[in-house]
């Protein structure tokens, strides 16, 4: 267990805001989370993961917790449900008639990481969410998505300590509410401390190619042939081309969630829009989303500056740390000019999907 008072926070946390936590502390099994509950801590206390989707205002006043809980293992049916038991050897047990494959990861893994693991293996269900950063934990807790895929499809089990009672309790995919970029964890914060999860994937040829330009990215091969680390490395590749890396550029990746909207008022925004061209996603219940960027681009935010924040040039989804040295409020400036702006010209609300602290 690690232990730092006064801890500096820059690396914990992608936008590289400088700020502190009175106590940092980082576990590496249930059994230190389990000791760790039981003290009493600076308040309030923050879970964290790889800090990639958070904007803290200011200094942290309480206790910032980091899972190291790491280990990935595959099996062909389910593991143990204990989630202290994380083991990087592969279970032989007999094939199960859907073809799935359960994998286990702890909390602490780095969700890509897991990603690549799974794709190298020839299992599908995770390569459209590659390269998107943090950890495990996180992903089960936000809900991560990218090109038609959220975590939430894939997920099979959610494993948690109740930060009440110290007791484990484990979630199926069908208890944890998943919605865009929400889960039952996201409005019960500080309650379930999430451990480890389980993914269901496949062995069976499944991509999901539909969403996006990933098929121009494939183009000239075999799509009936494809491997799960053929889509990976063509997600990889659009992905790079189009957002920052947080190693060299702060930002917290998209910074607003995708506003979902009626169809009269997409109707709307087409009739007033000169060439009545408007990208969407036609929903099952018969709403419509709307991609968060072309409203910002719309509204002429690409490149724009404030302080030392800045509206990424390739992605204006993405509000970066421009100077390295960006404060919270040039960030949060910056954002309520861009929620301004679309509520102002299309009369809809963005909404932050990077949380504030």
């Amino acid at each position: 267990m690690i232990r730092i008072p006064s801890f500096d926070l820059s690396s914990r946390n992608t936008f590289g805001m400088k700020v502190r936590c009175a106590l940092f502390v980082e576990y590496s099994s249930v059994s230190e989370l389990l000791e760790l509950l039981s003290e009493d801590l600076p308040q309030p206390v923050l879970h964290i993961g790889g800090g990639s989707n958070l904007l803290f205002r200011s200094d942290f006043p309480g206790t910032v917790l980091h899972s190291a809980i790491v280990g990935i293992s595959f099996a062909p049916s389910v593991i143990s449900s204990s989630p202290s038991v994380i083991s990087s050897e592969v279970e032989k047990s007999p094939a199960p008639a859907d073809d799935s494959v359960i994998v286990e990861a702890g909390a602490g893994v780095v969700f890509d990481d897991l990603v690549a693991e799974a794709c190298a293996r020839g299992l599908w269900g995770l390569e459209n969410l590659s390269l998107i950063p943090g950890e495990v934990g996180a992903s089960a807790v936000q809900n991560i998505g990218a090109y038609g895929v959220e975590a939430g499809d894939v997920i099979d089990k959610v494993f948690c300590i109740d930060a009440a009672t110290g007791e484990e309790v484990v979630f199926a995919a069908s208890e944890c509410a998943y919605g865009y970029r929400d889960s039952r964890f996201k409005h019960e914060k500080g309650r379930y401390i999430v451990v480890k999860v389980t993914f269901r994937l496949r062995r069976s040829y499944s991509p999901t190619l539909g969403y996006g330009n990933i098929k121009a990215a494939l183009e000239g091969r075999d799509l009936t042939s494809l491997t799960p680390s053929d889509v990976r490395d063509a997600i990889i590749r659009i992905r790079r081309e189009k957002l920052p890396d947080p190693a060299e550029t702060g930002s917290a990746g998209s910074f607003f969630k995708n506003p979902v909207i009626p169809r009269e008022h997409y109707d709307r925004i087409v009739a007033s829009t000169p060439d009545g061209k408007v990208p969407h996603y036609d929903l099952p219940d018969g709403m419509v989303k709307v991609p968060a960027a072309w409203l910002i681009d719309t509204c002429g935010f690409r490149g724009a500056v404030k302080g030392g924040a800045k509206v990424y040039d390739k992605q204006p989804l993405v509000i970066v740390n421009a100077t390295g040295s960006a404060s919270p409020s040039d960030i949060i400036s910056l954002e309520n000019d861009i929620i301004s702006a679309v509520r102002s010209r299309f009369a809809i609300d963005l909404h932050p999907e990077v949380e504030h602290i």
